[in-house]
């Protein structure tokens, strides 16, 4: 489990024990927190919390949206598509998010329906939990009939930015006047707009690719031997030190979208850290001359220590360069992060050295120190100023669009 899956779990623990408060028995009434309290909850037409009266967010989105979420709250739930007390009882613990996108296997959309409910009955308080799921499993007809008036009932209770809101629920309007069987799959995460929903997006696409990379990682490792393993075991260790600094250090954190920010960089170099494995068990490192460690040591130092005396680094890399505008200044990056990397990042390349010498020994360590050595060359050229000599264009590819949509 990689550290950004860690943080998601520790957050939505913090989140969970923060909603949760002691409450009395009633004759009569379903002990609150019981099985049957939640379906009985779970039948509730509408949660006080988005009643346009109380709710800012819901306020500010335009008038034909709260007329439209107003008219849907009366549309009644199917009773078969609620959870039993038996079942209930089996998902007290579930998690909607994670049987809705199949993090470690296969999506489970009637189990996820039923947790949603659930977790629609206890207030919805994740941000992508609940309602929200629900949203997506009506409209795309996801173990369940597809009933879109359905899925904007869910959506407007799910909430948001206003202009989340307001884009959400065009959004279905658009996909009810599609016909035929072409409509594309809705994503709750396809209209956001705030930065904090950028980074629980993010995350949740990274979790999923976290899954995906594990699988990858076991392949790849299943014919390590008991030596090799405990080397690799180091070397992931030095991995996550390095990269977790990294993208605290030396990626620009300013700004509401930081925590996507975050994340995207740490799923990046581990996607890269996987296809260097590959490189190495296929051998296809580059040939490098025997002076290639002094070289490209030296090149190191020189970057190094041109970054640390530039007086601006670069805080975000542009969508395009270089950039059409003035350069982003006033970020988070700053030396004394920088030099705390490349600190972590001398152990990596050790690390590296260390297990390469042991998985693949007719390989001169020239080459794989060189190999390393370069890559750490590259990042640092990323931070130099724009449209200065040597500096390079590094924007990190967004998770969202190819992984929300699994």
């Amino acid at each position: 489990m990689t550290i950004t899956t860690q943080i998601r779990l520790a957050f939505t623990l913090i989140l969970s024990l923060a909603g949760t408060l002691p409450c009395a028995a009633t004759p009569g009434v379903p002990q609150k927190g019981s099985p049957a309290w939640f379906v009985a909850r779970a039948a509730r037409a509408w949660l006080p919390r988005y009643n346009p009266k109380t709710d800012w967010n819901f306020t500010h989105a335009s008038k034909r949206v709260q007329q439209t979420c107003l008219r849907s709250a009366a549309l009644p739930i199917p009773r078969a598509d609620l959870p039993s007390i038996a079942h209930a009882a089996r998902l007290m613990s579930c998690n909607s998010e994670a049987l809705y996108y199949g993090f470690t296997g296969k999506p489970n959309y009637v189990r996820a329906r039923k947790c949603a409910y659930l977790e629609r009955a206890a207030g919805n308080r994740f941000p992508v939990a609940g309602s929200a799921i629900l949203s997506m499993i009506y409209a795309n007809g996801l173990g369940v009939k597809r009933n879109l008036p359905l899925a904007t009932k869910f959506a407007c209770e799910a909430g948001g930015a206003p202009a989340e809101i307001n884009g959400r629920i065009g959004h279905l309007k658009d996909l009810a006047a599609m016909t035929g069987h072409t409509r594309p799959r809705f994503g709750f995460c396809d209209d956001i707009t705030s930065g904090y929903m950028d980074g629980i997006c993010t995350g949740i696409a990274a979790t999923y690719r976290d899954a995906q990379r594990d699988k990858a990682f076991a392949h790849v490792t299943s014919s390590y031997t008991p030596t090799q393993r405990a080397a690799f075991s180091t070397l992931q260790r030095a991995a996550a030190n390095y990269f977790n600094a990294h993208a605290r250090n030396e990626v620009d954190l300013s700004g509401t979208a930081r925590g996507a920010f975050w994340i995207e960089d740490i799923e990046h170099s581990w996607d890269m850290f996987l296809r260097d494995l590959r490189i190495l068990e296929a051998e296809k490192l580059p040939t490098e001359p025997h002076n290639a460690t002094r070289q490209a040591g030296a090149r190191l130092e020189a970057i190094l220590h041109r970054v640390l005396a530039e007086s601006s680094l670069r805080q975000r890399p542009p969508v395009r360069f270089p950039p059409p505008g003035i350069p982003v200044a006033g970020g988070t990056i700053s030396r004394q992060g920088i030099r705390a990397d490349q600190h972590l990042w001398l152990f990596y390349r050790e690390a590296w050295l260390h297990f390469a010498a042991l998985r693949r020994p007719a390989l001169p360590g020239r080459t794989v120190e060189a190999w390393i050595t370069n890559q750490r060359i590259r990042n640092l050229r990323c931070l130099l100023p724009f449209r200065t000599q040597g500096a390079r264009s590094c924007t990190r590819p967004t998770l969202l669009p190819s992984n929300m949509r699994q």
